[in-house]
């Protein structure tokens, strides 16, 4: 049963106003190697979010919040003492009270993995208006690489990798270095190409690397290199299976 703390929370009605840019930096954007961001919700870290939203079919915050807690490596409450702390280093002072960063991890792990799976189910159904075939990922691929679907041909094949974003991912969607890096780091070893689909009303729109001027194409294959040739080489195998 969840516990009462969480429902008050919940009652707040915290919203994506609480997903401050600069924390946005200090977690997971950052490519100043002085102050690296701190990454501390990828499902190494925590639990493959989107993964567990399907697997209990979850529709709401209270469900969530309690799955989450009981499956989750780390919980919301140490998750943010993480990132409180990281204010040190990353801004030299605690710029943000620990309400204010609790609200934002909230924000990030709850309202933000809930967007993301309703996002999924409503680009399913696109594509499947408009003959695109699809198929889930391996787990790794999903929590490594940003691939959220696998389009494949009517042999069963991949013909590309999918990430799908909502509507603010296009808002200066460059500052995303790791969603094209793990993309483009696929396509590097698998020769197969990605996609990203973000959504625009009731449609979703393509960005893909040949749609990108040279010079942020140059941005986006050094992007990939952070990607090392021992975590790639982990998913060798399943190259030879797509």
């Amino acid at each position: 049963m969840i516990e009462e703390r969480y429902r008050k929370l919940i009652a707040q009605g915290i919203t994506t106003k609480a997903n401050l840019s600069d924390l946005n930096d200090l977690t997971d954007r950052s490519r100043d190697p002085r102050r690296p961001p701190l990454k501390p919700w990828t499902a190494a870290k925590t639990v493959g979010t989107i993964a567990l939203i399907k697997e209990y079919n979850i529709q709401d915050e209270v469900t969530f919040v309690r799955l989450f807690q009981q499956h989750s490596k780390i919980s919301l409450e140490k998750l943010t003492e993480q990132v409180y702390n990281h204010q040190l280093s990353y801004f030299g002072s605690y710029k943000y009270n620990r309400d204010t960063i609790f609200k934002y991890t909230y924000c990030c792990v709850v309202l933000n993995s809930l967007k993301g799976s309703s996002c999924e189910r409503k680009f399913d159904k696109w594509a499947l208006r408009k003959g695109i075939s699809l198929k889930d990922p391996y787990d790794i691929l999903d929590q490594k690489f940003h691939t959220d679907r696998l389009q494949v041909n009517n042999k069963g094949e991949t013909i590309a990798f999918i990430s799908i974003k909502p509507n603010s991912f296009f808002n200066n969607y460059l500052q995303y270095t790791d969603v094209f890096g793990g993309l483009q780091a696929l396509n590097n070893h698998s020769g197969i190409p990605w996609k990203i689909f973000y959504e625009e009303g009731n449609e979703f729109k393509l960005i893909s690397l040949e749609m990108e001027r040279e010079e942020t194409q140059a941005k986006i294959r050094e992007w990939a290199l952070i990607y090392s040739t021992e975590e790639l080489s982990k998913i060798k195998n399943i190259f030879n299976n797509l």
